[in-house]
């Protein structure tokens, strides 16, 4: 379930910096905290890689489709959040990328360039 966290991280951090990117992730945690109040940190995130190794120890500690909802509505917060700071274009072309196989990461970067 981190894998796309990882991907999207290693996207957006260049760009907004890893306490960018952890203000962002905290910021989703706390919007969808009402109906998931155990996926909210209890300690302030310092990098990515700890946060989901936190991620990783909240969502061991419940099934695995509790643990698969939560990390869906995360994922679809922290998406709305970043789209309503960048817009949905950059959002759409950032989040691509980072979901993308390799092949399809090749063929995105290609089109992108044809498109200049």
């Amino acid at each position: 379930m981190l894998s796309p966290w990882r991907r999207i991280a290693q996207q957006l951090c260049p760009l907004i910096g890893e306490s960018g990117f952890c203000a962002l992730f905290s910021r989703a945690c706390h919007v969808v905290g009402p109906d998931y109040a155990w996926l909210i940190p209890q300690q302030p995130c310092r990098s990515p890689e700890q946060l989901f190794g936190a991620l990783e120890e909240r969502m061991a500690l419940v099934d695995a489709e509790r643990a698969a909802a939560t990390n869906d509505a995360l994922l679809r917060t922290f998406t709305q959040l970043l789209a309503a700071l960048i817009g949905e274009g950059l959002t759409q072309r950032l989040l691509a990328s980072a979901t993308a196989t390799p092949d399809m990461a090749a063929s995105l970067q290609k089109n992108a360039q044809e498109q200049k």
